[in-house]
């Protein structure tokens, strides 16, 4: 029988137990595509646990995707066991920063219950803001046209670099800092939370507050960050914070960080990714062990030939590393060239037919990927004509469908009754007959006073009578109560789900739009509502203690107390001293989940077995044994957009060709490389042609044969 050790190191190369045997220090694991990282990631913390002692609730694992940290839990409680897993933190840097600042949400400036606003409620409050600042919803400077989603994008852009309304700088938006400082206000004001908020506030938080700093370091003592070459400045900032080698407390050692990341797999520049952390980190956290991981476990060798010969032309590495592989050599990369995009379509809808009915290939196996989202439409268009299944793979997730958003929204208000936004959202959904003017009379109660729409809307039903508004806020106080309840099990909160989806209208109301809706329409509105249910049901609330800081051996040495907003381990603490979770407790972890899901999360399709068409940038993590590339040509890769905005254009080029390299080594086992000669536009024709990246792949490797797909 294999010994512990022996089990966690079974089956890796020498590059790979050298990372996870390593001893306790700062790493940079710099790991090629498909050189197995995720199981050195969950093999390092395994031996960490069991060979060198360190109790897994002093470990943080930090991924870029819930997916990503489910896969982690779940590949470690083979090796460690559920009890050691469920005490591992393994989030992404939001998830982690919003357990964070709920344990210690009073020296934040929030309450446990702050709520958490997606992309679409911040867009909802920009503009609300616009609107009571008397700016117009489209802004003309120069020629160009900025609407509230620009302002969003520039204040999410400051938030990363960490600047607060009143650190102004300056802006080509009318008044951006006057929207912005408002936008903040609200949000303080009704106990939300944005995305960029959860991280920078957080960096605040340990930064001003020398007990909460000195506890989170005596909490973590290894940290382990996945796909670090896609961190922001904001994110890095964080890692220094969190991990102590920033502003560390006189006598006191850091925690030691391991970082996994790929510098050639760096394409997310464009919303503040800076691959130069990687060069921050080997110099601020010195002596730092470098280990190359460069045996690749999923391309053929004509695959890898192509990606190594490309990536090379990149002048910025942090090492040089030349991916290898033992899989057997198969049919050569092919390069398809056709007369316009109309007829590329044709050629890759015909090339996929052939795949499934001649090579018998599983179509959930096959890709196509693109540059952008407009290239997208004759693919489709041509896949119909050729009888082939597909699924778009970055649709609209399942948390913003109308319904859903809706649901969310009751129970945001119920348990964070400042929520303005969800106020707004559902107060006549359905429809209460509240008009316009009484709403307005709400708000102007609200901003006369300072205080919520909700409490507003009370002090309003107290002088007016307004039945359906007095009914509204009757609803709201009846759950408000019902959530401070403990429940018994699960089936508790079923039955108060669907109470509160009965008792506000909003069942009749989707099943009356559902029975409406086409019959061939497959947005089943009630049956969604009911599969948020199921979902809400079949979570693993562990989270709920894991969450948490427990006191086992993190006393502080002065005997101080933090706040008691704490949430304390189940672990940890003697059976009478258990918090006992109320519906609230529950809801919000949910709430929390919904929110923090985002865009490279959503739901992947609806048919099992049909081709998935998706961009390059939603290809990240993902393997299929065939990969097609379309629009491998002049001007869509790389992409000419940019070429006239006062940008490094040789950095901008260098992220293509990154973004190029991750769309080859997505593919396992065939390669199809597709451009046309001719691109359609609303203005007419224009000549494109090949990539100038072919250029720089490995012609010996390369071929435009397709006999075999007629075998």
């Amino acid at each position: 029988m294999k010994n512990s050790e022996q089990r966690i190191i079974d089956g890796l190369n020498e590059e790979q137990r050298e990372v996870v045997t390593a001893q306790r220090q700062n790493i940079l694991v710099l790991a090629g595509a498909g050189t197995g990282k995720t199981r050195v990631l969950v093999s390092r913390i395994a031996y960490l646990v069991e060979h060198c002692g360190v109790d897994s609730n002093r470990i943080l694992a930090v991924t870029f995707t819930n997916k990503a940290a489910r896969e982690m839990r779940e590949r470690l409680i083979g090796l460690l066991g559920e009890y050691s897993v469920r005490r591992l933190w393994a989030y992404t840097f939001h998830t982690a920063s919003s357990h964070i600042l709920r344990n210690f949400a009073e020296e934040a400036g929030l309450t446990r219950n702050f709520t958490i606003i997606d992309t679409s409620d911040q867009l909802a409050l920009v503009k609300r803001v616009m609107q009571d600042l008397n700016l117009p919803a489209d802004i003309c400077v120069n020629g160009i046209r900025y609407n509230s989603r620009n302002y969003l994008q520039k204040i999410m852009d400051e938030k990363s670099r960490g600047h607060r309304p009143g650190m102004e700088g300056s802006s080509i938006l009318p008044c951006f800092y006057d929207v912005y400082a408002l936008y903040q206000t609200r949000c303080d004001k009704s106990d939300q939370v944005d995305f960029e908020e959860l991280i920078l506030r957080t960096c605040e938080l340990i930064e001003s507050n020398p007990q909460v700093r000195h506890y989170i370091r005596l909490k973590f003592q290894e940290i382990l960050v996945d796909e670090f070459q896609d961190t922001s400045s904001l994110q890095y900032r964080w890692l220094k914070l969190v991990s102590g080698i920033e502003n560390l407390d006189p006598g006191k050692h850091p925690a030691n960080v391991l970082i996994v990341g790929d510098d050639d797999q760096s394409i997310y520049g464009w919303r503040g990714a800076a691959v130069e952390n990687m060069f921050y980190f080997q110099k601020e956290f010195s002596p730092v062990k470098l280990v190359k991981l460069v045996q690749n476990y999923r391309s053929t060798k004509a695959i890898l030939s192509n990606a190594n010969s490309l990536i090379k032309n990149n002048s910025k590495h942090v090492a040089e590393k030349t991916l290898i592989t033992r899989n057997p050599d198969a049919t050569m990369v092919k390069l398809m060239e056709s007369y316009d995009s109309s007829d590329e379509a044709d050629e890759i809808a015909k090339i996929i037919r052939k795949l499934i009915d001649n090579l018998k290939k599983d179509p959930s196996e096959i890709a196509v990927l693109y540059r952008t989202n407009a290239q997208s439409r004759m693919i489709e268009k041509a896949m119909v004509e050729y009888g082939v299944d597909y699924n778009i793979y970055g649709g609209a997730r399942f948390f913003d469908r109308e319904e859903i958003k809706n649901t969310l929204a009751y129970l945001r208000l119920i348990v964070n009754p400042e929520d303005n936004i969800s106020f707004n959202r559902i107060v006549n959904v359905p429809s209460r007959k509240i008009g316009k003017v009484t709403l307005g009379k709400i708000e102007a109660l609200r901003r006369e006073f300072g205080i919520s729409m909700f409490k507003a809307a009370e002090m309003y039903a107290l002088k007016n009578k307004s039945r359906s508004l007095q009914n509204f806020i009757e609803l709201i106080h009846v759950f408000s109560a019902r959530v401070a309840e403990s429940p018994k099990n699960m089936d508790d909160i079923v039955r108060f789900l669907e109470s509160v989806i009965e008792d506000s209208g909003l069942g009749t109301y989707y099943r009356e739009k559902s029975a409406m809706d086409d019959a061939d329409s497959s947005n089943d509105r009630f049956g969604n509502i009911e599969e948020l249910i199921s979902d809400i049901s079949g979570r693993d609330y562990d989270e709920l203690s894991d969450q948490g800081f427990d006191n086992a051996g993190e006393v502080l040495e002065d005997g101080k107390e933090i706040s008691k907003s704490r949430n304390t381990d189940d672990n940890s603490v003697p059976e009478n001293k258990k918090m006992k979770y109320t519906i609230a407790d529950f809801i919000q972890i949910y709430l929390s989940s919904a929110a923090l899901m985002p865009s490279s999360e959503l739901l992947k399709s609806e048919e099992d077995s049909a081709v998935n068409l998706m961009t390059i940038h939603c290809s990240k993590g993902l393997e299929f044994e065939v990969v097609i590339i379309a629009g491998f040509e002049k001007g869509l890769l790389p992409l000419e957009r940019y070429s006239s905005i006062k940008t490094d254009q040789n950095a901008h080029i260098e992220e293509e060709r990154r973004l190029a390299y991750v769309a080859i080594t997505r593919a396992k086992e065939l390669l199809f490389l597709s451009c046309a000669n001719w691109h359609s536009s609303y203005d007419g024709q224009y000549p494109t042609g090949p990539s100038p990246f072919t250029y720089e792949l490995d012609s010996c490797s390369i071929d435009t044969d397709m006999n075999f797909l007629d075998a």
